[in-house]
């Protein structure tokens, strides 16, 4: 149901699954299928391990070219109308409609600064949901080694009331002054 809420124009536009493949199962060769498909079910791999791409959508549009291209192969082994194919973008369509107006209900969450120090990316983000005031935060996140991907590794809310500028990230052992992000930290291992 979050991710309804949170990727509503990935829901709305998964109704084009079906139809972009039955294109590709008319205009590209098996092989082709087979190939693209296996790369981007490589592609997806890191998502087992925890890391994301730095590309705040990579696994979204992974997502979306492996249900295509898995579409288009079913299509290879068994060759279906485009009215069953209709159909199902009919049905995707429906839940899509509905997953955008569930998703208008769920608010927004912007990225209000964004530092890298050491290997690290510190996020402070500002989540206003439907009502009520909005959750302030500090997430924590490492880059892996390939700069490719990057991990969440804590979260912090921001409970300070007497204007501090620095934030403690407890697992990590982190502390970050974002008055003076450039010289303002210290890792304690």
């Amino acid at each position: 149901m979050l991710f309804i809420a949170t990727h509503t124009t990935f829901i709305f536009f998964l109704f084009l699954i079906p139809l972009l493949g039955w294109v590709i199962h008319k205009q590209s060769s098996r092989k082709t299928i087979v190939i693209v498909l296996l790369t981007a079910l490589v592609l997806l791999l890191p998502a087992l391990t925890g890391y994301s791409y730095v590309v705040s959508s990579g696994y979204d549009w992974l997502l979306y070219i492996f249900f295509t291209y898995g579409y288009a192969l079913v299509l290879q082994s068994d060759d279906h109308s485009f009215l069953a194919t209709g159909v199902i973008s009919a049905g995707l369509l429906l839940f899509g409609l509905w997953g955008a107006f569930i998703g208008s209900f769920a608010g927004t969450t912007t990225v209000e600064k964004e530092w890298r120090v050491k290997g690290y990316k510190i996020a402070h983000l500002r989540d206003q949901g439907f009502a009520g005031g909005a959750r302030v935060t500090y997430e924590l996140s490492k880059y892996a080694m390939i700069p490719v991907f990057i991990k969440q590794v804590d979260l912090e809310v921001d409970k300070d009331t007497t204007n501090s500028c620095w934030v403690t990230f407890r697992e990590e052992g982190f502390n970050f002054n974002w008055c003076t992000p450039d010289s303002s930290y210290t890792f304690k291992p």
